[in-house]
């Protein structure tokens, strides 16, 4: 076993160091592909959430921190007929969760490597784009949680839900300094690549 994970994460790390040596055209590419799953697979899942009949965001039920109205949420839809709707879109998150980590990862790499390879939206933006698949990985511990709470959703043990919004505010988290970053680093793109070629030229 220590073996065989062993070698995913040598693949893994092989895989990386080839996307991001890869022709700007083909990351461009990748990122372009990856961005376009994201938002079909982001469709799917808001679809199913409203037809579930949540009857809070996704923001408020995930960070609540609060036990009672989790289990009224759940409560209400399962009066409304439509929890089995909610289960689905908790399984529909995991690809939804699959293609945050893939765009996020090539997305934010790509945007960094427009950069010159010294300045620091460059270097910084290399480490930035682990962001988006660090989110990834909490929402995955966040949706585990959650299959445990559904399983019993009216009478689960109250403490799950501090693991449960604790995993939530810490994805939250990493998608806010992503996207920040991101933003920064495409605003600064065109005055830093100016700068940069004209310090050449001198």
């Amino acid at each position: 076993m220590y073996h065989y994970e062993s070698f995913n994460l040598l693949q893994m790390i092989y895989l990386i160091q080839q996307f991001r040596n890869a022709k700007l055209s083909l990351q461009g590419g990748i990122a372009f592909i990856a961005l376009g799953l994201y938002f079909i697979s982001s469709y799917f899942l808001e679809k199913s959430y409203m037809q579930s009949q949540f009857p809070v965001s996704y923001f408020e039920q995930q960070t609540s921190f609060n036990a009672p109205k989790m289990k009224e949420w759940y409560a209400y839809m399962i009066d409304q007929g439509t929890f089995e709707l909610y289960i689905q879109t908790q399984l529909i998150d995991f690809l939804f969760i699959a293609t945050v980590i893939f765009a996020g990862f090539t997305l934010w790499s790509f945007t960094a490597n427009l950069h010159p390879k010294t300045h620091v939206f460059n270097t910084w933006g290399q480490q930035l784009a682990f962001a988006l698949p660090i989110a990834g990985i909490f929402d995955v511990l966040e949706n585990l949680v959650s299959l445990i709470m559904i399983e019993n959703p009216v009478d689960f043990a109250a403490s799950i839900v501090i693991p449960y919004s604790t995993f939530a505010v810490l994805k939250f988290t990493c998608w806010a300094v992503g996207l920040v970053w991101l933003l920064l680093s495409i605003v600064a793109l065109p005055i830093i690549r100016i700068r940069f070629k004209k310090a050449t030229v001198v």
